[in-house]
């Protein structure tokens, strides 16, 4: 019996998904197949470790797809035929048949029920031990050819050379995927990173780290670019703001960020109200209950005090004054502020537990019904490889392994 060779390059989680489905597919159907995984480095599944705090986010609880799909600033359009045949639910009953139960959390994100990436991790290196895969550590594909017989001619750094009869690219954003790729004819389309939150230096930001709000509204203004505008849960940092209000932005304004050299403003609307009304009906209900009290004692619910102070501070209102003495036109200032403080954005800074690429394969070069190159016929793709990212939360490990899962039916 002949058997079946398929070469996954990668082994992150993309990777180690379409492996183990290729190979207990085979298994299933008493096929000989030989499928190895050729890892650059010396570990394995390291984004799957770091992810989510080292919790894992794998997926998210929202099982419309067509809403699924709506968080994907590149790649909505492809994957919404793909998420038809393994969306969210697919993956937590993948887990849930190999003994791992996904949980959500109140914002939707799915982890473990053990709280750790290990489980995940375990959970791979088993089922893969189990349908024979083979994981080959520090085996860097150094270059990529497709033979006149429709096989590929792998070359490991190593200087070992594997002929394979398909071969799949999961090797995420790094570069030596879209090298590969582009050898066999594909084009890669700008990179640019996303998932970052920003730098911003403003005394009305100083004393405050680690201050968050529920529900803010951000807008980002960038030259020459229409304004891009995300709502969520924002928190102060050391060098600005971050939370996932910021990084949505970040993630759907990704290349014009690029091309501004991460210069931009960006505009807080600090509650989140539609209307700078109901932050005056707000404050003139603060007004009402403290009308006898100094005006820094006294304050609207949702804000911190030591927010609020800095909020009486940019609009001029003196923090010792007596509500009874605030005049419309303090208030109207006081609201100003609450709803729209304007701040420059002098750079970014990497989010540390996802770090997401937009850009890499060109979509319009992939049939994905297959996840197969319709350059090159035998080569295959899934993950950050390909010019698709999501919003943080679960979509880009969703990608990974919706990608994959399809590719494995295939390989």
């Amino acid at each position: 019996m002949s058997v079946r060779k398929i070469i996954i390059v990668g082994g992150g989680a993309a990777g180690f998904f379409a492996a183990i489905n290729a190979a207990e597919n085979a298994k299933s159907s008493n096929m000989a197949v030989d499928v190895q995984i050729l890892e650059a480095s010396g570990a394995i599944l390291k984004k799957v470790s770091i992810s989510g705090g080292g919790r894992c986010n794998v997926t998210h609880n929202l099982f419309e797809v067509r809403a699924f799909c709506e968080r994907y600033p590149r790649g909505a359009k492809e994957l919404l035929s793909a998420f038809q045949r393994f969306q969210a639910r697919d993956t937590v009953d993948w887990f849930q048949k190999r003994g791992v139960t996904l949980v959500a959390e109140a914002d939707g994100r799915m982890f473990p029920d053990t709280n750790t990436s290990e489980t995940i991790i375990k959970c791979f290196q088993e089922a893969a031990a189990n349908a024979g895969v083979q994981v080959k550590l520090n085996h860097k594909v150094e270059s990529l050819r497709r033979l006149e017989s429709g096989k590929f001619m792998v070359q490991i750094r190593t200087g070992e050379t594997i002929e394979a009869d398909s071969v799949m690219i999961a090797t995420g954003s790094s570069t030596f995927g879209h090298t590969l790729a582009k050898e066999l004819g594909h084009t890669i389309t700008e990179l640019a990173p996303s998932l970052f939150s920003f730098k911003i230096e403003n005394p009305m930001l100083n004393d405050l780290p680690g201050l968050s709000f529920e529900s803010a509204e951000v807008k980002l203004l960038i030259p020459n670019e229409k304004p891009f505008k995300e709502k969520g849960p924002m928190v102060i940092t050391h060098w600005g703001l971050s939370g996932p209000a910021v990084l949505k932005i970040s993630a759907w304004a990704a290349r014009e960020m690029l091309h501004s050299d991460y210069k931009a403003q960006l505009k807080i609307n600090w509650m989140g109200v539609d209307r700078i009304e109901t932050v005056l009906d707000i404050l003139k209900k603060a007004k009402t209950e403290g009308v006898k009290s100094q005006v820094h004692n006294v304050y609207p619910e949702q804000l911190a005090k030591r927010f609020w102070v800095k909020v009486l501070e940019k609009a001029k209102t003196p923090d010792d004054k007596r509500w009874a003495d605030i005049s419309n036109k303090e208030l109207q200032a006081i609201a100003d502020v609450l709803f729209a403080t304007t701040f420059e954005v002098l750079g970014k800074n990497r989010y540390k537990d996802e770090f997401v690429e937009c850009g890499g394969v060109d979509l319009k070069e992939v049939n994905f019904k297959k996840m197969e190159s319709k350059i090159c016929p035998g080569l295959y793709f899934a993950g950050e490889v390909l010019d698709i990212d999501g919003i943080t939360g679960g979509f880009n490990f969703q990608n990974a392994w919706t990608g994959a899962w399809i590719a494995s039916q295939n390989l």
